[in-house]
């Protein structure tokens, strides 16, 4: 049986990404927002666990990479690949090996189905929860449970344990949560960005 779909943004996913951004000073720098600094999503750090997790959940999903890059800095679509690279290989033993897309919309691809998990519900997050798609949004750390250095890889297991009994990927999410009570996101309309966003 074919495994289910995950896909996984990489900034303040997979990434940690605004712990570093949000401390630069922006007075030393020639352009108007950290995220337009070239090169700088070269040498972020991975989220806590998140490499490990990947390596686990291979076994169980079919992995993608769903992310933004900042249209006014054309460096971070080639650092966000290097970086992919560094810590998950370039080669077709990788999880992510040619599964990799930047869209500044990322609801265009939640049609086929699957799950993405990401840590914001704009530039298209949110428009994965639809059932009509068996397609699922999961806002990363929304349930402070649901992050790689808690429990969100024995979620996920579970998620793909009972998918494998009903393929329907909704109902297996919902399962799961309702034996734990999770909670999968926010609301869309009352997030808050960074300062600088």
């Amino acid at each position: 049986m074919a495994r289910p779909k995950l896909f996984l943004d990489m900034d303040n996913v997979l990434v940690d990404t605004l712990s570093v951004l949000n401390q630069i000073d922006m007075t030393t720098q020639t352009v108007a927002k950290p995220d337009q600094i070239p090169g700088i999503f070269r040498d972020l750090p991975p989220m806590p666990g998140a490499v490990a997790a990947v390596e686990t959940l291979a076994a169980y999903y079919e992995l993608h990479i769903l992310s933004t890059a900042p249209w006014q800095n054309p460096s971070s679509w080639q650092d966000k690949l290097i970086w992919l690279q560094q810590y998950f290989g370039d080669d077709q033993q990788s999880p992510f090996y040619k599964r990799v897309v930047m869209a500044h919309d990322k609801g265009l691809l939640h049609y086929g189905g699957g799950m993405l998990i990401d840590d914001r519900p704009y530039h298209g997050a949110s428009a994965w929860d639809d059932a009509a798609a068996d397609s699922v949004w999961l806002q990363f750390g929304f349930d402070d449970r649901l992050v790689w250095s808690t429990e969100l890889v024995d979620f996920l297991i579970a998620v793909a344990k009972d998918y494998d009994k009903i393929t329907n990927l909704r109902s297996a999410v919902a399962q799961v949560s309702a034996r734990h009570d999770y909670q999968i996101h926010g609301d869309v309309t009352t997030f808050e960005k960074a300062h600088w966003e």
